[in-house]
């Protein structure tokens, strides 16, 4: 049995030495490449959550600081400190720069590092105030490893340098919960004193007092606030905060039924762990209602508008990949897949390594703390419990359940360090137990210190440098990072939705050397994270006739694994050989193809031009045709004269001169691919129709018929359209 107890701490360290250390270690791979790419909802926060709410806020429309359905709160301040930084840096350094209010709608590459920036600083200043909270609650070796393998936690990492707000809400809600573990531990002690001791009316006044007004609790009301005005899960934490204080008050409870205490003790601790949710709570809604604006003039519209929206984006689902397939919601087991996948070795391993302190022969060993024991099943209780949150809704993305990562972090560096100093007590007890060859010193009394001084240190000092690996094999694409024990990066292309907009910046580069680049037109998706550094124009690949009408036509990685915008138009760009691909850690996340142009501005030369209208919606505006033994080829150019809401069926039939169907073809656009209802008016769309003739011989053939017929409803749009033939040519 180890004597002295694993908590005590070997030697005094500065805990602000620590801390400064540690957020230094946090900012440096957070600073370089902010600028390398965009991910795909930056365009959208950094004008929508920063810039339209920082210009409402400054002309005194409060209510405009309402801008999307989670309240992105902290995103706006976060955004506007790092606007109005850069801002006063080119003042100061004698830049012209117009005035502030249309400085923030600049070009997004010039702000997009004033805008990333306080993201990186806020989650790199989190690391050592969760190094501080958890030496509170863990032996100081466990708090440091956890802060330590937090600070370059990959996937936390990608997300610290992107202006969103899945890094605050993590770092809001992880400080929320640590600290109110805190109080609950400080309480503990007085709890049980409560309910083993007999106290006169005024020192319970008193120390209801100092339960209600303890610091860490108001801490964890006011981060849990700020995660929930950033984004969910935040309001998560009013859930966990009630389901905490539930259990502490039936532990508190229980044992009064043994001691055969009055029943006024029970409902005296029920009544003060109700006034602890219920001081969180109003704590919790005042810092609400005071960091955002919209609420102080419209506060029942913006938490309806708020609502509604929400439960709206919920119900709606998004659209991911899941085992082969795209779904709307990946069901119960997607985020009990994604998570451990997005974790590294160590920390995967080490998470489930804590669960062998519940041991308790390896519980002897540690000789950890009441305080230590009840950490880990706290940390455990917050993870589970966040897992089957996440769960209730169907719209699912690893990224959502962020906030478990510095916890599996914490868990991780418990079980490791743990497992660490139960070899090394292991070991201490052999060799304690042998004598040197000459039977006088015994062999633990020179190696034993050495052991406990160096070999613990080199053997983290090993697992925190595996766990940093990807730090520098995956700069600047962190977002690409999967956990090799799951197979990586190739394996999670086949399972799970991957690509933000990393490599788009690559694609940019590529098509930047095309001929005529500035006048350039391409078709991808997310464009917003390619258009910036393109020199040449585009929209987004949300249609078909995006594609059709494109220069150039990118397939991203989300969009293939999602066979959006339709699996037909994706499958027709796989089935051609691309003109390059850009390649991330062996996985293809884009692939760039010369524009089909299946829609032009006119017709082409070659083309025998006709003029025939259709209900003045669409015209016929030429054809060509080519014959052989066995096939007519007749490509159709059609001009949409008019929007059109339905989509049509082209049917092109050939005649004998009896009036006989020889052969018939019938099929959307473009061979499906271009629905008459995403014709845009103007569009002169071609057409190809290809009819098996094998058997029929030239002279049969009287005309071709075109019927365009609504195929839901079966009418027509128009007349049917007939082209003679003479001797197996067309005439006009």
């Amino acid at each position: 049995m180890n004597n002295e107890p694993m908590d005590k701490e070997p030697m005094r360290i500065r805990p602000g030495l620590v801390s400064l250390l540690l957020f230094v270690v946090a900012l440096i791979p957070r600073l370089p490449g902010l600028a390398r790419f965009l991910t795909s909802d930056e365009n959208t926060n950094i004008f929508f959550a920063g810039s339209d709410v920082v210009a409402a806020f400054l002309r005194g429309d409060f209510r405009g600081t309402y801008w999307h359905f989670y309240p992105g709160v902290t995103m706006s301040w976060l955004d506007g400190l790092g606007l109005a930084g850069q801002y006063w840096l080119d003042l100061l350094n004698g830049k012209p720069v117009p005035p502030f209010t249309d400085y923030i709608y600049g070009d997004i590459l010039s702000l997009l590092v004033a805008n990333r920036l306080p993201y990186a600083i806020l989650t790199a200043a989190a690391v050592p105030v969760f190094y501080l909270l958890a030496r509170k609650l863990l032996p100081q070796p466990m708090a440091l490893f956890g802060a330590l393998l937090l600070a370059v936690n990959p996937f936390f990492l990608a997300h610290s340098r992107v202006a969103h707000g899945d890094a605050p809400v993590a770092v809001f809600m992880g400080l929320s919960a640590l600290t109110f573990f805190v109080y609950v531990d400080r309480i503990n002690e007085s709890a049980s004193r409560r309910v083993s001791e007999t106290t006169n009316q005024e020192t319970t006044r008193r120390s209801l007092i100092r339960f209600l007004t303890e610091p860490y609790l108001i801490a964890s009301a006011v981060f849990g606030s700020l995660a929930a005005l950033t984004k969910t899960p935040g309001p998560f934490m009013l859930l966990f905060v009630v389901g905490v204080s539930a259990v502490y008050a039936i532990l508190e409870i229980w044992p009064l039924k043994k001691m055969l205490r009055p029943a006024p003790s029970a409902w005296r601790i029920l009544l003060s762990w109700l006034a602890v949710i219920a001081v969180w709570g109003v704590v919790a809604l005042v810092v609400f209602i005071l960091l955002w604006p919209s609420m102080w003039v419209d506060p029942i519209g913006t938490v309806r508008q708020m609502l509604a929206e929400t439960f709206g984006k919920v119900n709606e689902g998004h659209l991911v990949y899941f085992f082969g397939q795209p779904t709307l919601d990946p069901g119960f087991w997607f985020y009990f897949y994604v998570i451990p996948f997005r974790l590294t070795p160590i920390v995967l391993i080490g998470s489930l390594l804590s669960l062998l302190i519940f041991v308790p022969s390896i519980n002897s060993y540690l000789n950890l703390s009441n305080s230590t024991r009840r950490a880990l099943v706290l940390l455990w209780f917050f993870a589970i419990t966040l897992l089957l949150f996440g769960n209730l809704s169907p719209k699912k993305q690893d990224r959502y359940l962020l906030p478990l990562f510095p916890f599996f972090d914490l868990l991780a560096a418990m079980g490791w360090v743990g497992l660490v100093e139960f070899g090394y007590h292991v070991l201490k007890s052999q060799i304690s137990g042998r004598k040197s060859m000459g039977g006088v010193f015994p062999i633990s009394k020179f190696l034993v210190p050495k052991l406990s001084l160096g070999t613990k240190n080199f053997m983290l000092l090993i697992l925190l440098l595996l766990h940093l690996l990807p730090v520098f094999t995956y700069y600047p694409y962190y977002l690409t990072y999967f956990n090799p024990l799951m197979g990586g990066p190739t394996r999670a292309a086949e399972t799970t939705l991957m690509g933000w907009g990393e490599g788009m910046e690559q694609v940019a580069a590529y098509l930047n050397t095309r001929p005529n680049a500035e006048s350039l037109y391409v078709a991808s998706t997310p464009s917003q994270t390619l258009l910036p550094y393109f020199v040449g124009t585009g929209e987004n690949f949300y249609t078909n006739d995006i594609a059709l009408r494109a220069d150039y036509v990118v397939l991203y990685l989300a969009q293939m694994q999602r066979r959006a915008p339709s699996p037909e138009i994706v499958a027709y760009f796989e089935a051609q050989e691309p003109e390059k691909t850009i390649t991330i850690k062996g996985v293809t996340y884009a692939k760039i193809f010369p524009g089909p142009k299946f829609i032009l501005s006119d017709i082409p030369p070659q083309a025998t031009p006709i003029n025939i209208g259709l209900d003045n919606t669409i015209r016929l505006a030429g054809y060509t045709v080519a014959n052989s033994e066995s096939t007519l080829k007749l490509t159709l150019y059609w001009h949409a004269l008019a929007p059109l809401s339905a989509d049509y069926t082209i049917s092109v039939r050939v005649r004998a001169a009896n009036g006989s169907l020889l052969a018939q073809q019938d099929t959307g656009p473009v061979g499906g691919l271009l629905p008459t209802s995403q014709w845009r008016q103007g569009d002169y769309v071609i057409d190809v129709h290809t009819l098996d003739l094998a058997g029929i011989e030239a002279k049969q053939i009287a005309d071709v018929q075109i019927v365009v017929y609504n195929l839901e409803t079966g009418t027509t749009l128009g007349p049917p359209i007939v082209l003679p033939m003479n001797n197996g040519s067309m005439s006009q």
